[in-house]
């Protein structure tokens, strides 16, 4: 994992950051019967496996995914608990050496959204149920989808080498 920080002043990294932001709210926008509702294939979370590899992911995704919230039909839950909830499984993926344990972590915060759900329905069920499918859901897309995807992309140097120079 790189270990420099972020630079808000150096352009590159803001432009890269916008890039990465816009491409994660596009691809939840491109299929939002998926992105949105109980069941959430957000098929763009497949993207915070960057994090593993590099931090410097960080605030591009958590922008794209404020971004992409905003067309939820309960964007003010998603855009506050939805990028809280990324923010934590963030904070702990940089702390992570394995790749499938590092995927764990945005199922985990899942239970953000779920209390969030929960707040907006006050319903103890509605709050279990709700649960279990947003953790069913990004455990589909990202310890799956997206761990199989990047354990292919680990074996191409110069795609590595982008991502860890970000």
């Amino acid at each position: 994992m790189s270990s420099q920080g972020y630079n808000f002043k150096d352009t590159n990294f803001l432009v890269k950051s916008a890039a990465i932001a816009a491409l994660y709210a596009i691809i939840t926008l491109m299929f939002p019967s998926l992105a949105y509702g109980p069941i959430q294939l957000r098929f763009s979370e497949i993207l915070v496996l960057l994090v593993f590899y590099n931090k410097r992911f960080i605030p591009g995704l958590l922008l794209g995914c404020f971004l992409a919230n905003f067309a939820s039909d309960i964007a003010v839950f998603d855009v506050i608990f939805g990028t809280f909830a990324s923010f934590l499984a963030f904070m702990m993926i940089i702390r992570q050496k394995n790749l499938f344990i590092a995927s764990l972590f945005p199922v985990l915060s899942m239970v953000i959204p779920a209390i969030g759900t929960y707040i907006l329905l006050d319903s103890s069920t509605a709050f279990i149920i709700m649960l279990g499918q947003f953790m069913m859901s990004e455990f589909i897309v990202v310890s799956v989808i997206g761990i199989f995807i990047f354990k292919i992309l680990e074996n191409n140097s110069a795609f590595m080498n982008i991502i860890k120079n970000f």
